[in-house]
Protein backbone atom coordinates (compact mmCIF):
# COMPACT_ATOMS: atom_id res chain seq x y z
CA UNK A 1 0.00 0.00 0.00
CA UNK A 2 1.38 3.24 -1.23
CA UNK A 3 2.26 5.79 2.08
CA UNK A 4 1.71 9.20 2.07
CA UNK A 5 4.70 11.45 3.46
CA UNK A 6 3.62 15.46 3.83
CA UNK A 7 6.05 18.11 4.49
CA UNK A 8 5.26 21.10 5.79
CA UNK A 9 7.57 24.27 4.76
CA UNK A 10 9.58 24.44 1.43
CA UNK A 11 12.89 26.23 2.49
CA UNK A 12 16.35 23.82 2.65
CA UNK A 13 15.12 20.99 4.97
CA UNK A 14 11.71 20.50 3.37
CA UNK A 15 12.86 20.64 -0.75
CA UNK A 16 15.99 18.05 0.15
CA UNK A 17 13.64 15.76 2.13
CA UNK A 18 11.29 15.83 -0.60
CA UNK A 19 14.11 15.26 -3.09
CA UNK A 20 15.14 12.31 -1.36
CA UNK A 21 11.95 10.14 -2.01
CA UNK A 22 10.91 11.47 -5.55
CA UNK A 23 12.08 8.25 -7.71
CA UNK A 24 10.40 5.82 -4.93
CA UNK A 25 7.10 4.50 -6.29
CA UNK A 26 5.87 3.18 -2.90
CA UNK A 27 5.18 6.61 -1.74
CA UNK A 28 3.10 9.95 -2.55
CA UNK A 29 4.66 13.61 -1.37
CA UNK A 30 2.85 16.48 -0.53
CA UNK A 31 4.66 19.36 -0.14
CA UNK A 32 3.10 22.32 1.54
CA UNK A 33 4.17 25.91 1.91
CA UNK A 34 2.76 29.16 2.02
CA UNK A 35 4.58 30.30 -0.88
CA UNK A 36 4.53 28.51 -4.31
CA UNK A 37 8.66 28.99 -4.39
CA UNK A 38 11.94 28.30 -2.99
CA UNK A 39 13.85 31.28 -1.96
CA UNK A 40 17.36 31.73 -1.52
CA UNK A 41 17.63 33.17 1.83
CA UNK A 42 21.33 33.57 2.27
CA UNK A 43 21.93 36.24 -0.51
CA UNK A 44 18.72 38.29 0.21
CA UNK A 45 21.20 41.09 1.50
CA UNK A 46 22.45 41.83 -2.16
CA UNK A 47 19.32 42.30 -2.90
CA UNK A 48 18.35 44.83 -0.14
CA UNK A 49 21.67 46.54 -1.58
CA UNK A 50 21.38 46.15 -5.35
CA UNK A 51 23.52 43.73 -5.88
CA UNK A 52 21.09 41.65 -7.13
CA UNK A 53 17.86 41.37 -8.80
CA UNK A 54 16.28 38.76 -6.80
CA UNK A 55 13.87 37.20 -8.87
CA UNK A 56 16.76 34.60 -9.41
CA UNK A 57 17.10 33.47 -6.06
CA UNK A 58 13.28 31.99 -6.22
CA UNK A 59 12.46 28.88 -8.10
CA UNK A 60 8.26 27.60 -8.09
CA UNK A 61 8.23 23.99 -6.02
CA UNK A 62 6.94 22.51 -8.99
CA UNK A 63 9.86 23.28 -11.25
CA UNK A 64 12.34 21.71 -8.78
CA UNK A 65 10.63 18.98 -7.60
CA UNK A 66 9.07 17.04 -10.61
CA UNK A 67 7.71 13.69 -10.44
CA UNK A 68 4.29 11.49 -10.58
CA UNK A 69 4.11 10.75 -6.89
CA UNK A 70 4.62 14.77 -6.16
CA UNK A 71 2.30 17.29 -5.29
CA UNK A 72 2.32 21.07 -3.96
CA UNK A 73 -0.46 22.74 -1.99
CA UNK A 74 -0.26 26.43 -1.32
CA UNK A 75 -1.69 26.49 1.79
CA UNK A 76 -1.63 27.47 5.20
CA UNK A 77 -0.76 25.30 8.05
CA UNK A 78 -3.63 25.62 11.09
CA UNK A 79 -2.51 22.99 13.44
CA UNK A 80 -1.05 19.08 13.12
CA UNK A 81 -3.30 16.78 15.25
CA UNK A 82 -0.56 14.58 16.00
CA UNK A 83 -2.99 11.50 17.37
CA UNK A 84 -5.40 11.54 14.21
CA UNK A 85 -2.21 11.77 11.84
CA UNK A 86 -3.86 14.91 10.00
CA UNK A 87 -3.03 18.44 9.05
CA UNK A 88 -5.61 21.10 9.41
CA UNK A 89 -4.99 23.77 6.28
CA UNK A 90 -6.38 26.90 6.22
CA UNK A 91 -8.78 24.74 3.13
CA UNK A 92 -8.83 21.83 4.33
CA UNK A 93 -7.16 18.51 6.09
CA UNK A 94 -4.28 16.57 4.83
CA UNK A 95 -4.06 13.04 6.59
CA UNK A 96 -0.15 11.38 6.48
CA UNK A 97 1.50 8.29 7.26
CA UNK A 98 4.54 10.22 8.04
CA UNK A 99 5.51 13.87 8.16
CA UNK A 100 8.15 16.03 7.90
CA UNK A 101 7.84 19.32 9.80
CA UNK A 102 10.47 22.10 7.95
CA UNK A 103 8.30 24.74 9.09
CA UNK A 104 11.91 26.91 9.59
CA UNK A 105 12.28 29.91 12.18
CA UNK A 106 11.28 33.65 12.48
CA UNK A 107 12.91 36.31 13.49
CA UNK A 108 13.26 36.68 17.80
CA UNK A 109 13.00 40.60 18.88
CA UNK A 110 13.87 39.46 22.25
CA UNK A 111 11.06 41.87 23.40
CA UNK A 112 12.80 44.69 22.43
CA UNK A 113 10.45 47.73 23.15
CA UNK A 114 9.31 49.03 19.26
CA UNK A 115 11.34 46.61 17.34
CA UNK A 116 8.89 44.26 15.63
CA UNK A 117 6.95 47.92 15.04
CA UNK A 118 10.00 49.96 13.18
CA UNK A 119 12.60 47.45 11.84
CA UNK A 120 13.10 45.72 8.77
CA UNK A 121 13.68 42.18 8.50
CA UNK A 122 15.30 39.97 5.74
CA UNK A 123 13.19 37.00 5.36
CA UNK A 124 11.31 37.25 2.20
CA UNK A 125 11.64 39.20 -1.11
CA UNK A 126 9.31 41.63 -0.43
CA UNK A 127 11.42 42.50 2.81
CA UNK A 128 14.43 42.98 0.59
CA UNK A 129 12.44 44.90 -1.98
CA UNK A 130 11.07 47.52 0.82
CA UNK A 131 14.75 47.81 2.85
CA UNK A 132 16.47 48.70 -0.62
CA UNK A 133 13.21 50.85 -1.45
CA UNK A 134 13.72 52.65 2.16
CA UNK A 135 16.98 53.19 1.83
CA UNK A 136 16.67 55.24 -1.91
CA UNK A 137 13.77 56.94 -0.80
CA UNK A 138 15.28 58.29 2.17
CA UNK A 139 18.22 59.86 0.39
CA UNK A 140 16.38 61.38 -1.79
CA UNK A 141 14.56 62.93 0.91
CA UNK A 142 18.34 63.69 2.78
CA UNK A 143 18.79 65.84 -0.55
CA UNK A 144 16.26 67.52 -0.40
CA UNK A 145 16.69 68.48 2.92
CA UNK A 146 17.94 71.98 4.70
CA UNK A 147 18.81 70.68 8.25
CA UNK A 148 22.16 69.25 8.22
CA UNK A 149 20.92 67.15 11.43
CA UNK A 150 17.87 65.62 9.33
CA UNK A 151 20.45 64.83 6.52
CA UNK A 152 22.07 62.83 8.69
CA UNK A 153 19.05 60.84 9.96
CA UNK A 154 18.00 60.12 6.49
CA UNK A 155 21.12 58.99 5.34
CA UNK A 156 21.97 56.83 8.81
CA UNK A 157 20.71 53.12 8.51
CA UNK A 158 21.39 50.76 12.30
CA UNK A 159 21.80 47.15 11.88
CA UNK A 160 21.10 45.48 15.07
CA UNK A 161 23.24 42.09 15.00
CA UNK A 162 26.51 41.84 13.64
CA UNK A 163 26.36 38.15 12.97
CA UNK A 164 27.10 36.74 9.50
CA UNK A 165 24.13 38.49 7.88
CA UNK A 166 24.64 41.41 9.97
CA UNK A 167 28.01 42.17 8.41
CA UNK A 168 27.51 41.24 4.97
CA UNK A 169 24.94 43.87 4.91
CA UNK A 170 26.08 46.43 7.09
CA UNK A 171 29.59 46.67 4.39
CA UNK A 172 26.98 46.11 1.15
CA UNK A 173 24.93 49.31 2.76
CA UNK A 174 28.01 51.26 3.25
CA UNK A 175 28.89 50.78 -0.45
CA UNK A 176 25.01 51.37 -1.79
CA UNK A 177 24.72 55.00 0.06
CA UNK A 178 28.32 56.07 -0.59
CA UNK A 179 27.58 55.33 -4.16
CA UNK A 180 24.56 57.21 -4.31
CA UNK A 181 25.79 60.08 -2.03
CA UNK A 182 28.53 60.25 -4.80
CA UNK A 183 25.85 60.44 -8.19
CA UNK A 184 24.85 63.43 -6.60
CA UNK A 185 27.71 66.23 -7.12
CA UNK A 186 25.83 69.13 -4.88
CA UNK A 187 25.59 67.37 -2.20
CA UNK A 188 28.68 66.89 0.34
CA UNK A 189 27.26 65.03 3.20
CA UNK A 190 28.47 61.15 4.41
CA UNK A 191 26.32 58.63 4.91
CA UNK A 192 26.81 56.46 8.01
CA UNK A 193 25.72 52.94 8.85
CA UNK A 194 25.95 51.42 12.71
CA UNK A 195 26.57 47.68 13.46
CA UNK A 196 25.31 47.54 16.74
CA UNK A 197 26.67 44.22 18.91
CA UNK A 198 25.31 43.19 22.69
CA UNK A 199 28.62 40.98 22.30
CA UNK A 200 32.67 42.01 22.95
CA UNK A 201 33.56 41.29 19.15
CA UNK A 202 31.20 40.66 15.47
CA UNK A 203 30.41 37.39 14.34
CA UNK A 204 31.00 34.91 17.56
CA UNK A 205 29.49 32.39 15.30
CA UNK A 206 32.75 32.16 13.44
CA UNK A 207 35.67 33.23 15.50
CA UNK A 208 38.40 32.16 12.53
CA UNK A 209 36.81 35.12 10.56
CA UNK A 210 36.21 37.85 13.04
CA UNK A 211 39.72 39.21 12.29
CA UNK A 212 39.04 40.01 8.45
CA UNK A 213 35.71 41.17 9.04
CA UNK A 214 36.34 43.58 11.93
CA UNK A 215 39.03 44.76 9.52
CA UNK A 216 36.95 45.05 6.14
CA UNK A 217 34.17 47.11 8.20
CA UNK A 218 36.67 49.31 9.09
CA UNK A 219 38.26 50.06 6.04
CA UNK A 220 34.33 50.54 4.47
CA UNK A 221 33.59 53.17 7.42
CA UNK A 222 31.02 50.98 9.12
CA UNK A 223 30.74 52.16 12.55
CA UNK A 224 30.83 48.72 14.71
CA UNK A 225 29.24 49.41 18.32
CA UNK A 226 30.25 46.22 20.73
CA UNK A 227 28.83 46.09 24.15
CA UNK A 228 26.08 47.91 23.24
CA UNK A 229 22.76 46.46 23.31
CA UNK A 230 19.73 47.89 21.98
CA UNK A 231 16.64 48.84 24.65
CA UNK A 232 14.19 50.55 22.24
CA UNK A 233 13.45 50.75 18.64
CA UNK A 234 11.62 54.25 17.57
CA UNK A 235 10.72 55.38 14.56
CA UNK A 236 13.54 57.71 14.48
CA UNK A 237 16.54 55.66 15.62
CA UNK A 238 17.19 53.46 18.35
CA UNK A 239 18.16 53.73 22.12
CA UNK A 240 21.54 52.00 23.54
CA UNK A 241 21.40 50.37 26.81
CA UNK A 242 23.61 53.12 28.46
CA UNK A 243 21.20 55.66 27.45
CA UNK A 244 22.45 57.03 23.91
CA UNK A 245 20.51 57.43 20.88
CA UNK A 246 21.59 57.36 17.42
CA UNK A 247 19.16 59.04 15.24
CA UNK A 248 17.78 56.93 12.07
CA UNK A 249 15.21 56.74 10.15
CA UNK A 250 16.48 53.12 8.83
CA UNK A 251 16.28 50.10 11.38
CA UNK A 252 17.25 46.41 10.42
CA UNK A 253 17.02 43.63 12.88
CA UNK A 254 19.83 41.22 12.27
CA UNK A 255 20.42 39.93 15.71
CA UNK A 256 18.48 36.46 15.92
CA UNK A 257 16.18 34.40 15.27
CA UNK A 258 14.08 31.63 16.63
CA UNK A 259 12.38 28.25 15.67
CA UNK A 260 8.92 29.12 13.91
CA UNK A 261 6.86 26.49 15.75
CA UNK A 262 3.37 24.86 13.92
CA UNK A 263 0.64 24.56 16.62
CA UNK A 264 0.21 20.77 17.67
CA UNK A 265 -1.98 18.17 19.51
CA UNK A 266 -1.11 17.48 21.45
CA UNK A 267 1.33 20.83 22.46
CA UNK A 268 4.82 19.06 22.27
CA UNK A 269 6.56 22.27 21.88
CA UNK A 270 6.25 23.21 25.86
CA UNK A 271 6.76 26.34 27.49
CA UNK A 272 10.28 26.63 25.66
CA UNK A 273 8.47 26.56 22.20
CA UNK A 274 10.92 23.90 20.56
CA UNK A 275 10.63 20.22 19.29
CA UNK A 276 13.42 18.40 20.44
CA UNK A 277 13.96 15.72 18.43
CA UNK A 278 16.35 11.96 18.77
CA UNK A 279 19.30 11.38 17.06
CA UNK A 280 16.97 10.24 13.73
CA UNK A 281 15.40 13.71 13.78
CA UNK A 282 12.23 12.62 14.64
CA UNK A 283 10.04 13.71 17.63
CA UNK A 284 10.38 12.01 20.58
CA UNK A 285 6.90 11.35 21.48
CA UNK A 286 6.09 10.65 17.93
CA UNK A 287 8.09 8.47 15.61
CA UNK A 288 6.49 8.83 12.76
CA UNK A 289 7.23 12.62 12.65
CA UNK A 290 10.36 14.17 11.48
CA UNK A 291 11.43 17.82 12.33
CA UNK A 292 14.11 19.36 10.72
CA UNK A 293 16.15 22.46 10.02
CA UNK A 294 15.78 25.80 12.16
CA UNK A 295 12.14 24.41 13.69
CA UNK A 296 14.33 21.31 14.99
CA UNK A 297 16.11 21.08 18.59
CA UNK A 298 18.97 18.47 18.61
CA UNK A 299 21.67 18.33 20.79
CA UNK A 300 23.84 15.33 19.72
CA UNK A 301 24.88 13.06 22.49
CA UNK A 302 27.63 13.80 24.50
CA UNK A 303 27.09 17.82 23.42
CA UNK A 304 25.15 20.64 25.88
CA UNK A 305 23.83 23.25 22.90
CA UNK A 306 21.80 22.29 20.09
CA UNK A 307 23.23 22.04 16.86
CA UNK A 308 23.16 25.85 14.77
CA UNK A 309 20.86 26.98 12.78
CA UNK A 310 22.45 27.05 9.42
CA UNK A 311 21.37 26.56 5.70
CA UNK A 312 24.04 24.32 5.67
CA UNK A 313 22.61 22.23 8.73
CA UNK A 314 18.91 22.41 7.04
CA UNK A 315 20.01 20.79 4.01
CA UNK A 316 22.12 17.95 5.31
CA UNK A 317 19.21 16.98 7.63
CA UNK A 318 16.61 17.40 4.29
CA UNK A 319 18.88 14.77 2.97
CA UNK A 320 19.04 12.29 6.02
CA UNK A 321 15.45 12.20 6.43
CA UNK A 322 15.11 11.45 3.12
CA UNK A 323 17.20 8.71 3.04
CA UNK A 324 15.96 7.03 6.18
CA UNK A 325 12.32 7.51 4.84
CA UNK A 326 13.25 5.63 1.92
CA UNK A 327 14.95 3.09 4.64
CA UNK A 328 11.68 2.90 6.17
CA UNK A 329 8.99 2.18 3.29
CA UNK A 330 12.25 -0.87 2.93
CA UNK A 331 11.71 -1.66 6.28
CA UNK A 332 15.28 -1.19 7.00
CA UNK A 333 17.66 0.10 9.91
CA UNK A 334 17.64 3.82 10.04
CA UNK A 335 20.85 5.93 10.19
CA UNK A 336 21.37 8.56 13.04
CA UNK A 337 21.81 12.10 11.54
CA UNK A 338 26.05 13.34 11.83
CA UNK A 339 26.83 16.82 10.96
CA UNK A 340 30.37 18.03 10.50
CA UNK A 341 30.96 22.00 9.06
CA UNK A 342 32.60 21.93 6.53
CA UNK A 343 33.46 25.16 6.09
CA UNK A 344 31.97 28.90 6.05
CA UNK A 345 32.28 32.18 3.88
CA UNK A 346 30.96 35.72 4.23
CA UNK A 347 31.27 38.34 1.36
CA UNK A 348 33.03 41.68 2.76
CA UNK A 349 32.15 43.98 -0.31
CA UNK A 350 32.25 43.85 -4.28
CA UNK A 351 35.04 41.13 -4.95
CA UNK A 352 36.66 40.88 -0.84
CA UNK A 353 35.29 37.96 0.87
CA UNK A 354 36.67 35.05 3.84
CA UNK A 355 36.06 32.03 4.59
CA UNK A 356 37.69 28.69 5.45
CA UNK A 357 37.60 24.73 3.88
CA UNK A 358 38.33 22.64 6.84
CA UNK A 359 41.88 24.12 8.00
CA UNK A 360 42.22 26.02 4.46
CA UNK A 361 41.44 29.72 5.04
CA UNK A 362 40.88 32.22 2.26
CA UNK A 363 40.41 35.85 2.17
CA UNK A 364 40.08 38.51 -0.80
CA UNK A 365 38.97 37.55 -4.16
CA UNK A 366 39.97 34.09 -4.22
CA UNK A 367 37.35 34.02 -1.18
CA UNK A 368 34.82 35.73 -2.79
CA UNK A 369 34.91 33.81 -5.69
CA UNK A 370 35.15 30.20 -3.91
CA UNK A 371 32.03 32.08 -1.74
CA UNK A 372 29.98 32.31 -4.91
CA UNK A 373 30.81 29.14 -6.73
CA UNK A 374 29.44 27.02 -3.68
CA UNK A 375 26.75 29.50 -3.78
CA UNK A 376 25.67 28.76 -7.63
CA UNK A 377 25.57 25.21 -6.83
CA UNK A 378 23.12 25.35 -4.37
CA UNK A 379 20.81 27.95 -5.99
CA UNK A 380 18.23 25.96 -7.22
CA UNK A 381 17.47 26.06 -11.05
CA UNK A 382 19.55 25.85 -13.95
CA UNK A 383 18.25 29.20 -15.54
CA UNK A 384 18.67 31.54 -12.15
CA UNK A 385 22.35 29.79 -11.60
CA UNK A 386 23.33 31.41 -15.22
CA UNK A 387 21.18 34.55 -14.47
CA UNK A 388 22.58 34.92 -11.09
CA UNK A 389 26.71 34.05 -12.27
CA UNK A 390 26.02 36.56 -15.49
CA UNK A 391 25.10 39.67 -12.01
CA UNK A 392 27.86 38.55 -10.31
CA UNK A 393 30.10 39.12 -13.02
CA UNK A 394 28.70 42.25 -14.38
CA UNK A 395 28.51 43.41 -11.01
CA UNK A 396 32.28 43.45 -10.54
CA UNK A 397 32.74 45.97 -13.29
CA UNK A 398 29.54 48.06 -12.80
CA UNK A 399 27.68 49.95 -10.15
CA UNK A 400 24.64 49.01 -7.48
CA UNK A 401 21.01 49.15 -8.59
CA UNK A 402 20.03 52.06 -6.83
CA UNK A 403 16.91 52.79 -8.66
CA UNK A 404 13.56 52.63 -6.08
CA UNK A 405 11.06 49.53 -7.13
Amino acid sequence: MMKHVVIVGGGFAGVYAARGLLKRRDVKVTLISKRNYFLFIPMLHEVATGGLSGYNLAEPYRGILRGKNFSFLQDEVREVDLVKRRVACAHGEVPYDYLVLATGSTTNFFGTKGAEEHCFVLKSLEDAFRLKNQVVRKAEEAFMAKEKDVQEQKLSVVIVGAGPTGVELAIEMQELLEQICKSNASFHGRPSVYLIQRGDRVIPQIPRLQGDAERQLKKHGVHVLTGAGVTEVRKDGVVLQDGRIIAADTVVWSAGVKPSIVKTIPDVAGEKRCLVVDAYLRLLQFPEVFVIGDCATYIPEGEKTPIPMLAQVATEQGKSVGKNLARLLGKRELVPFSFKLKGQFISLGKGYGAGFIGPLKLTGFKAWWLNRTIYLFKILGAGNKLKTAWEWTLNLFTKRDACEH
